[in-house]
């Protein structure tokens, strides 16, 4: 289920992915709430499971690991509240399965492109290639059209989160891998078969 990552056992990708996570989970928290900017859906103590999960499984273990440590029910809202085309709030059902593989394969591979685009940088690399690391359900256009491509690295790290983070500075059709929510594309070195 979870992705293919063919730099994740190299210790200075390890060990970037969990810092560059905490820093910017902490920013997070002292600018409002990460909730601002992902993992809408989880209740208060699925935050808690969260905030403690993510860096085991970023230092230590993978993406299947998160998944199933966010699976509890009591880490998901029951239902999700979604605003009406005419104004107001109501209540909707929502697939849960789905949010908790989107947060926990999404985040885990944001976190693991961002950690390796760092340390190739530290290692005098300056290019990377963008591979499909898990099949999708809808491929999407614009990131397949990217497969097999070489991008520079600096772009990479430069297009974390560009898209949607800050909330309302987001700069719509940036680069930036992943894409969006459910791209399932990642990055390898030059030399990575």
């Amino acid at each position: 289920m979870g992705f293919e990552y063919r730099h994740l056992d190299e210790s200075d990708v390890r060990g970037a992915m969990a810092e560059l996570w905490s820093t910017e989970w902490q920013e997070m928290h002292s600018d409002g709430h990460p909730r601002d900017c992902y993992g809408k859906q989880l209740t208060d103590q699925g935050w808690e499971a969260y905030g403690r999960s993510m860096p085991v499984a970023l230092a230590e273990q993978g993406d299947d690991w998160l998944v199933a440590e966010m699976a509890d029910p009591a880490f998901w809202m029951p239902r999700y509240p979604r605003r009406k085309p005419k104004g107001g709030v109501t209540m909707v059902n929502y697939n849960k399965r789905d949010a908790l593989e989107r947060l926990c394969l999404g985040e885990f591979n944001i976190a693991y492109i961002r950690g390796l685009a760092t340390a190739l940088l530290a290692r005098g690399e300056t290019d990377c290639i963008v591979y499909r690391a898990n099949s999708a359900y809808e491929p999407r256009g614009e990131c397949s059209d990217w497969e097999g491509q070489r991008f520079p690295l600096r772009d990479v790290v430069d297009g974390h989160r560009v898209r949607y983070w800050p909330l309302g500075q987001g700069q719509v059709g940036a680069f930036s891998i992943p894409t969006g929510p459910n791209c399932h594309h990642s990055i390898h070195a030059l030399d990575a078969a």
